[in-house]
């Protein structure tokens, strides 16, 4: 039945039709990332678009704001701030453009919404460097189409007729693109901007003038569609992001400089606010490019090639992740399935992706050759949420295991963000009491003891029991770095120098760092420091070592471990890596590092 007439759209009620809009796009989040195939299979799409509404629905709280187009600029700078993802950059432009193209009215009519809608499309099309039809950007032209061909004054029949031809042509992008085609769904963006478009003509026909405008997410956690391929040779490796601030630049300039750095390029916004997103294998190198523009800020880089990899797990109930202090081998992160969130470097006003942006040999040449002393930080909430959503939506049970909490506050940042994520029922954050090469031999167990079946509580307390066998033992030279940090007492520093001598470094049962012993004179410190590591290991037990270790020491690395196993012959080695450099900051990346663990083999 067709509700009453609606001549005009005032602040207050396209504030409450957005708001329907909005709440639908983030209550089909997790059927979103199911059926996401295209442009990646990595089924995070029903996350960056509902990650994206939530940001613009926050613009809707001011209810005082009486003008219409104040009111969708508003909304359009939020989107922008918060967009996440490829489709959720797109929207954020589509806002952009359609808030720039609203007349200056406290009312507005069909013919103005249609104007407003037609040059929104054309607006975000140009900024698609590779537009592909079969995606969300079809039925945004389908809209713009048939609001300039609907000739009414009214809005009750305006929606409802681009509403029928969107809905056409979202049901025709599963022909238009091969990867629809295979797996028999609808573009999952052009689904989410076609559930926007729904929900505002519901609202309008049957909805209350009191809508809610806070979505009830869905937190039942439901596997992704396995019905179509998904492969795991990605071009590019990295989906980028960032936000380019004061700027002055070109974009269609800046667009070709961006180009031989990946692809499903994205530019949003203007020179002034510009959210960039591209899939890349040099994600440093897109941030560095944009800093010669204006400011950057908000970067991210997710590795899509471990979201691929997730959704080919025949294990679907519980998965481990953990931060980059851990120093664990790509390799034995893949066996396992491990998944890894970014600290970040700093040097000065400089920030980098740790082991993402700057890789360890990258940070030792930028050691070598900066003036700004370098520090870190733990992540982002935002790239701690976005692991947690991605990884609830196709995980039953989630465990984050993380950097000792007497160390960084990345433990309280994972629990922070843990409780706000989408799914936090099924996300458990531990404090791993330790970093380096002893973060990840606990990690490492946590996965085998998830592979081998064991969930909920009983696996947590294994962990927990795991954490008191493991000890990290650091030989480091020189603790100019350590004391700068604060990680070590400056008096320590004095005393080794005065009396040469060299402390080594372990992790105490508080979670700190403290000091087991000293090796005196500077000859002979491996052998010294391989007999005070071995005093450590009972040769009746079986024992777990991983070492990692910093410049010019993978020779010594070995001789280490040539030493520990001549004292102890039931010593299996997990791993050998280099110093990443979350701890390079911190004890320089001359340092040798060991890890043991008492238990079984693998």
């Amino acid at each position: 039945m067709r509700g009453a007439t609606v001549r005009y759209l005032d602040a207050a009620r396209l504030r409450r039709a957005l708001a329907a809009g909005l709440n639908r796009l983030i209550s089909e989040r997790q059927f979103l990332n199911r059926i996401n195939v295209f442009p990646v299979a990595d089924g995070d799409t029903g996350n960056n678009l509902a990650q994206t509404a939530r940001a613009a629905l926050t613009a809707l709280s001011d209810e005082s704001e009486q003008n219409a187009k104040q009111l969708v600029t508003k909304v359009a700078d939020a989107a922008l701030d918060g967009a996440q993802g490829n489709s959720g950059s797109i929207l954020a432009q589509f806002f952009q453009s359609f808030a720039e193209n609203l007349p200056n009215a406290a009312r507005l009519k069909p013919r103005d919404l249609a104007a407003a809608l037609s040059a929104a499309a054309a607006g975000t099309r140009g900024a698609l460097e590779n537009p592909r039809e079969g995606t969300i950007i079809t039925v945004m032209d389908a809209v713009a189409t048939a609001a300039k061909k609907c000739v009414t004054n009214d809005f009750a029949e305006f929606l409802p007729t681009i509403r029928d031809h969107a809905r056409k042509a979202l049901n025709a992008t599963t022909d238009q693109l091969d990867e629809l085609r295979r797996a028999g769904v609808v573009d999952a963006g052009a689904h989410g901007f076609f559930s926007i478009i729904d929900a505002c003509a519901d609202f309008l026909d049957n909805g209350s003038i009191d809508a809610l405008l806070v979505a009830e997410d869905d937190d039942e956690f439901i596997p992704a569609i396995q019905a179509h391929p998904i492969s795991q040779d990605l071009t590019y490796r990295y989906c980028t992001e960032c936000m380019v601030t004061n700027s002055t630049l070109k974009i269609p300039a800046f667009r070709e400089e961006l180009k031989p750095l990946g692809d499903s390029l994205v530019i949003a916004g203007s020179p002034r606010r510009m959210r960039i997103h591209i899939h890349s294998n040099y994600p440093e190198a897109v941030f560095d490019l944009a800093a010669q523009y204006g400011e950057v800020g908000k970067t991210k880089a997710d590795d899509m090639q471990v979201q691929a990899r997730s959704l080919h797990q025949n294990n679907r109930e519980i998965v481990i992740v953990t931060d980059s202090a851990a120093d664990i081998p790509e390799s034995v992160m893949t066996e396992l399935n491990i998944h890894m969130v970014p600290l970040r470097v700093q040097f000065g006003a400089e920030s980098h992706l740790d082991k993402t942006g700057m890789s360890p040999m990258e940070f030792r040449e930028e050691l070598n050759t900066n003036i700004s002393q370098p520090g870190t930080s733990q992540p982002t909430q935002g790239d701690l949420r976005r692991m947690f959503d991605f990884l609830g939506t196709h995980f039953a049970e989630v465990v984050s295991i993380n950097l000792g909490s007497k160390l960084s506050g990345t433990y309280q940042g994972a629990k922070t963000a843990a409780a706000r994520s989408d799914a936090a029922r099924q996300i458990t954050v531990l404090d791993s009491s330790n970093v380096s090469s002893g973060q990840g031999l606990l990690v490492a167990r946590a996965g085998e003891l998830a592979a081998s079946g064991i969930r909920g509580a009983e696996l947590h307390q294994q962990i927990e029991s795991t954490k008191k066998s493991i000890r990290t033992f650091a030989l480091v030279t020189d603790l100019t770095n350590a004391v700068k940090s604060g990680r070590v007492n400056p008096v320590l520093k004095l005393l080794a120098n005065g009396l040469r001598i060299t402390p080594v470094l372990t992790n105490t049962r508080t979670g700190k760092i403290g000091v087991c012993g000293y090796i005196p004179g500077r000859f002979h410190m491996l052998k010294r420091f391989a007999r005070l590591v071995a005093k450590q290991m009972d040769t009746n037990k079986r024992w777990h070592i991983a070492i990692a270790a910093g410049d010019e020491q993978e020779t010594n690395a070995k001789q280490l471990i040539e030493l520990l196993k001549s004292a102890n012959a039931n010593i299996k080695v997990e791993w050998q890596t280099d110093i990443g450099p979350a701890l390079g900051v911190h004890a320089g990346m001359s340092a040798l590092v060991i890890a043991i663990r008492e238990g079984s083999s693998r």
